[in-house]
């Protein structure tokens, strides 16, 4: 079974800044847990910081009871205004302090939860116009963080997610390219990269290419699900657009045996949050399946002697039957 949780965007109002009142009622914490623990398929839950449950040892008991694990620690880096100029990077340098704080506690959370990781979307990161940043300046303040917090706990993972846009029209983690310099500059063991499918292909990428580079140098710590048009962050049903690009993202995971985490990241605003996550679930499943069956010694031995076309036709006979 893989190792799959969700965010509780499905549960949620889906509020924007069109419809601040959300598409639909959401449902709160604790309702959104008992969902997510009755759902077949889904083996752990994310946890935001600072908590929404009242303590660990309530998230305990009900994870022991449900049989599930604890996927991902996240620290708030978007929610709260205070972090609207930046978090690691954030020229006041007690802002930075405190996110630093919060970080650190994400971590000793994570420490109590054997196989999560601390996921760092640094979402406010970034800049909006010409002139108005020290590039320089700015990315020293991410480099001194990122080196604090790898040494506080060397046994808890430090996962970076890289999005080119939203909130900010630039954010400086923006592609797995920048994401592996820094791992690749700063050297920590427990310092590695998410990559998304739908921030990697809005960024330009093929999402099997950024998981075969990442995992290649043993730094691809986590994998986010969803879709886009590439041209914003959609957060569509997993597949619902890039079936091939997504399947080949799987095949390349089944091909490097990982077994980190997956998150499921929709954000089904129009949909019935319950049936987008169901279908999340099964294409999860589907796409696993499918890639296992793609015979891979022959698909190898194809690359290597540009056979593309022969490539395609073992594709459409392994997975479409009319």
């Amino acid at each position: 079974m893989l190792k799959l949780e969700t965010s509780g965007a499905s549960f949620s109002s889906c509020a924007d800044r069109f419809c601040t009142e959300g598409y639909r009622d959401g449902l709160t914490p604790l309702e959104q847990l008992d969902v997510l623990f009755s759902l077949e398929g889904l083996s752990g839950i994310p946890l935001m910081v600072p908590l929404e449950y009242k303590d660990l040892a309530f998230i305990s008991e009900k994870l022991l009871k449900a049989g599930k694990k604890v996927g991902t620690v996240a620290p708030d880096t978007y929610i709260s205004r205070k972090w609207k100029n930046g978090a690691l990077m954030n020229r006041d340098p007690v802002i930075r302090k405190d996110m630093i704080r919060l970080i650190k506690q994400c971590m000793d959370i994570s420490a109590a939860f054997e196989g999560s990781d601390v996921l760092l979307w640094l979402a406010n990161d970034g800049y909006d116009y010409p002139f108005e940043d020290d590039y320089s300046a700015r990315w020293d303040y991410l480099l001194d963080g990122l080196s604090e917090l790898a040494e506080y706990n060397p046994n808890v993972k430090l996962s970076l997610e890289y999005k080119s846009k939203e909130p900010r029209t630039k954010q400086y983690i923006s592609d797995y390219g920048k994401a592996m310099f820094i791992c690749e500059t700063l050297k920590y063991d427990n310092l590695g990269v998410v990559v998304d499918i739908g921030h990697s292909l809005f960024a330009g990428e093929n999402p099997a290419e950024a998981a075969a580079i990442t995992l290649k140098y043993d730094k691809l710590f986590h994998v986010h699900l969803n879709d886009n048009y590439r041209t914003w962050d959609d957060d569509l049903v997993l597949g619902g657009v890039h079936f091939w690009e997504t399947l080949e993202m799987f095949w390349v995971l089944n091909a490097a045996y990982y077994d980190g985490w997956y998150t499921l990241d929709i954000w089904p605003s129009r949909l019935d949050g319950l049936d987008a996550l169901k279908e999340s679930v099964a294409r999860v499943q589907m796409f696993d399946a499918l890639s296992r069956r793609l015979p891979k010694n022959e698909i190898k031995k194809m690359q290597n002697e540009n056979r593309t076309t022969d490539i395609m036709k073992i594709l459409r006979e392994y997975c479409v039957k009319i």
